[in-house]
This record gives structure tokens, sequence and C-alpha cells, in this order.
């Protein structure tokens, strides 16, 4: 990663490790109090963390750390097992232990492609509803109030029951960090621009906005409630120093239980991890190696139970951040690292009168962004499959949680695949006149070869369609004139199981006795291999399997 670095390269990590330093302090200590954790262990999550991923991983710019919907999922997961601080902190330990081994194990097996299993609108509509559920879930922060975690309704009934209590000055406090931080977006960013700015030092400034209004809340409060107790609930005393290995890691009782949540948490942020790499990673036309990536973040997380704080994956926001201040390697992560620990070491107790509604605004404010509407209208519009799954998610997350609405997407999107590849698209095919090509009957005007009847299938055959195939084939010979030959394009097929074999086996069992010759066109050399190794079907592949439809035909002609 560091062949060729050079003073440019330096400069570039330099600059974009402050930047991110900057957004990351306040980011981290919002997302551990999303997590249900005292704020220092979000700056722990910040340290640990990148720099084992900086020497493992293989995206250049992902940043690593604390992540919104991670805390979320961990808040969620420790609600029903934790009763107090101490076992809130342990269960969140032995998540991050449980998240890096299974990622860990998942990498050693080489399963880089268990991305494939959240498939693009369960992630969509998960992300929507996650980012939803937190903004609820930040109400009471807010607001000044006490709410109880839960879903969605329980959450919305609990603030519209205590709504009588809800306190002026927090509800001031949030909305003025509110609207500080979305003024310090595109607003300010056009005012510097229209003062002569170029746009990309422009927008690294605003990027400070977060991290420059903690730091004039934290004054203003300090100034406000001079040596009396302020008016609003603030962050209060965060203990100093580097974080620790957790001591009761080993000797927790809730690997067990908290193991389903864990899986959850591994798939999901390893999704999003991937998701945001890739997306970079092509903007340089760089790689990202899905397999080295789970190891890499598997060690992350096993790291940040080391270290005796919360799971982390790679956080988009931050990451974009961290690439559009100019990182070109992961020493960026290493100096954003290297800042964070020297604020937790020296600088934590600048943050006691840090109120928690501006934590909570943050964390309202860059959660706000994932939930994409015109995304969701694009899915259900272009696939309605797709739509149902990702309406399924989004409900199911708000209704009943986070890990019900997971699985519930997952399970449907794969209900849907398999019901679509049981119903494979298939046609009669003839030679368009003058070329060698085959389409479909119902679509060109193509050239028919009496007693011949050739059938495309445009699937892997496999147990959920074999009684598919097996209508169609049947059916075409039946509207076929004196059929004597079968002749089965294979063009498309990948794979087929032992119910496919069956089917074969049968099928020139059957097609023989009516006095019909099956014969195989255009099969694959893997598919091949395991098809030509079975007794039944020695004669078919001895005399009956052609390279392509043209010669199969021809030889058809000619016999």
């Amino acid at each position: 990663m560091l062949s060729g670095y050079d003073r440019r390269q330096a400069l570039a990590d330099g600059t974009a490790g402050v930047i991110t330093a900057i957004l990351l302090v306040p980011q981290a200590m919002a997302y551990a109090l999303l997590a249900g954790l005292p704020a220092q262990y979000g700056l722990y999550a910040a340290i640990v963390p990148p720099v084992v991923y900086a020497l493992f991983g293989t995206s250049r710019t992902l940043a690593v750390g604390p992540v919104a919907v991670a805390a979320l999922m961990v808040a969620d997961a420790l609600a029903g097992y934790a009763a107090t601080e101490g076992e809130w902190i342990e269960g969140a330990i032995v998540l991050s232990a449980e998240v890096g081994l299974l990622l860990l194990i998942a990498g050693l097996l080489g399963l880089g492609r268990l991305i494939a299993f959240v498939s693009h609108p369960v992630l969509s509509g998960f992300t929507s509803a996650a980012a939803l559920l937190i903004l609820i879930s930040q109400g009471g922060a807010l607001l000044g109030i006490e709410i109880t975690r839960g879903t969605a309704p329980v959450m919305l009934e609990a603030l519209i029951a205590r709504a009588s209590a809800i306190d002026p000055a927090t509800a001031a406090t949030a909305a003025a960090a509110i609207l500080a931080l979305l003024l310090a977006r595109t607003p300010t960013r056009r005012g510097l621009e229209a003062m002569g700015m170029t746009h990309d030092t422009a927008q690294l400034l605003t990027r400070t906005a977060p991290l420059l209004i903690v730091v004039a809340a934290t004054v203003v409060m300090a100034l406000i409630a001079g040596s009396g107790e302020p008016p609003v609930a603030v962050v209060g005393t965060i203990p100093g120093g580097m974080p620790t290995p957790g001591a009761g890691l080993f000797e927790a009782t809730g690997w067990i239980t908290l193991l389903p949540s864990a899986a959850l948490i591994a798939l999901i942020g390893y999704v999003e991890s991937m998701t945001v790499a890739r997306v970079l990673a092509a903007r340089r036309r760089e790689r990202v190696d899905p397999t080295r990536e789970l190891v890499a973040l598997g060690l992350a997380n096993a790291g940040s139970a080391l270290a005796g704080t919360m799971p982390v994956a790679g956080g988009f926001s931050r990451s974009v951040v961290n690439f559009e201040a100019g990182a070109r390697t992961q020493v960026a992560a290493i100096i954003t690292a290297a800042l964070v620990a020297i604020v937790a070491v020296w600088f934590t107790d600048w943050f006691e009168t840090l109120p928690r509604a501006v934590l909570a605004a943050i964390i309202v404010v860059a959660v706000a962004q994932l939930i994409n509407l015109r995304e969701a209208v694009s899915i259900m519009r272009f696939d309605r499959g797709d739509g149902i799954t990702l309406a399924v998610t989004f409900v199911t997350v708000l209704l009943f949680g986070i890990e019900p609405g997971l699985v519930a997407g997952i399970t449907l999107s794969l209900l849907i695949y398999v019901w679509r590849t049981s119903r494979p698209h298939m046609a009669v095919v003839g030679r368009v006149p003058g070329t060698e090509h085959y389409r479909n009957i119902l679509r060109h005007d193509v050239e028919r070869h009496p007693g011949t009847v050739i059938v495309r299938v445009d699937e892997n055959i496999y147990f959920a369609n074999t009684d598919a195939i097996r209508r169609f084939l049947l059916d075409a010979l039946e509207q076929s004139d004196d059929p004597r030959y079968l002749v089965l394009a294979m063009t498309s097929v990948s794979y087929v199981d032992s119910s496919g074999l069956s089917l074969l086996e049968n099928l020139d069992t059957e097609l023989r006795l009516r006095g019909i010759e099956l014969h195989l066109t255009e099969v694959k050399g893997p598919v091949a291999d395991r098809l030509s190794r079975v007794t039944a079907l020695e004669p078919l592949f001895a005399e009956r399997v052609h390279l392509s439809l043209e010669r199969a035909v021809r030889h058809l002609e000619a016999g």
C-alpha cells in the first residue's frame, strides 16, 4: 500500500486525516450514545479498529469506526439483555468479539460473496427504516424527555404521551444545533464560494462544522451554567485515557444469547462497508478484495473487542469525507486515529458541558440522508417483486424491530428469487433466414425445421423448475407435427443439480419410448463435465451433444 509513497501523498493523507478526525470526534460520541454506551466508548471505537483495518484492508479510503446503523443494532440487541450499564458495556464488547470472529471465519472460508445475500432492495428498505427509527429514537434527547427504546409505534406513542413534559430549553438547543448543521452545509459552502474560495476548499471547511458547533455549544452551556447546574442535560464527565482491554470479555455469559444479533450486525456492517468501498474504489479505478475485506473487518472488530468497545464498520459519510479530503492511503486513517486518541487522553474534560441534544442533532442530520424515497420509488416502478421486498423490509423493521425486519427482507428476497427461477423463460426457436442465429419463433420471422423441435432454456436447471421445464418441453412436442428430434439448447444453463439430472435421464428414456431423440447443444464445459460422468447419460453424450445449434440442425438434416 505504501509502495512509492511520497511527500505529496503524505500531505494529502495528513489533510484528510485531520479533516476526518474533526468530523469523527463528535460523531463517535454521538454514535456511542445511540448504542446506549457512555460517550468515550465511541472515541475508543475510533482509535484501535481503524489502525487494525489500515494494516489489513484493501480499500485505500474506507473510514472504519462507529456507524449509526450498527450502533442502533447494538442498542436493539442489548435492550433485552442488559439491566445495568456494566452489563450493557459487557454486551457491546461481546458483540464486537462475535462480529469479529464471524467475519474472520467467513473470510478464511472465502465467503466474500456473502454480500449477495442482502439484495439492494433489502438494503435500501432496511437502511431507510433504520434511519427513521434512529430519528424517532432521538426524539427524547431532542425534546428533553425520557422515552423507552423499542419499535417505531412504541417510541411514537411514548413521545405523544409525554408531549406535555417537553423541556423548552432542550428543544431550543436542539433546534439551534440542527439549524446550524443544516446551514453549515450547502448555504455556507455557497457563501464561501461567492467570497472567492474554491469549491473543494469550501467543501472541506464545511466539514469542520459539527466539531465547531460542538465546541460552541459546550462553551455557551458552560458560561450559562457558571458554577451551577446546566439548564439542559449534558454529557457530563468523560473519563480521559486510552481504551483498555475488556476485563470480562471471556467470562461474559451472553455469547450464545447475542450470537444471532452479532451475525446480523456482521452481515450489515460488511455489506455497508463493501458498498462504500467499491463506490470509492471505482472513482479511482482501484479494486477491493471482498474476501480480504472480510478478514480486515473481522480483525478490526476483534481489535474493538480487545479495546473494550462497540462493533465497527466502514461509514459512508465519513469515508466520502476522507476521499474528498484527498486521502491516498490508509495512512490518513492512522492519522485520524492518532488525533482521536489525543482527544481521548487529554481533552475529554472539555466536553463535560456538551448538551446531549447537540449530539442528538448531529445524529439526526447525519442519518436523515440515509432515507432515500427517490430510490424506493424507482425500485418499485422498475420491478414489482423488488418493490414488495423493499416495502416489507421497511415496514417490518419499523413495526417489529431491526432483526425481524432484516430477516424478513432477506427471506422474502430469496423466496422471490426461487419463485422467479421456478418459472424460467423458455422459447421454441428457429433459424433467422440467411444466418446461423436462432431466435424465439414468437418474436421473429424464422425458419422452422420439419420433425425437429428446438427449445432454449434461459435458466439453470434445478429442483424448483424441473417440473415447469418438463411441461414446456412436452407441450412444445405436442404442438409440433410428427416430431422426431427434440434439441435442448443449454446456452444459459450454468448449473444442473440432482433434480435436473433426474429430469434429463427420465426425459431421455420417455422420449426414446415415443420414438423421439433428445439432443443437447451448447452445453457449458463445467455442466458437461458433470453430466458426462453419469452412466445413464453416456449414450447421450457419446452421439447427441453438439457444439452449436447450427451444427445440431445440420447433423439432424443430414441424418
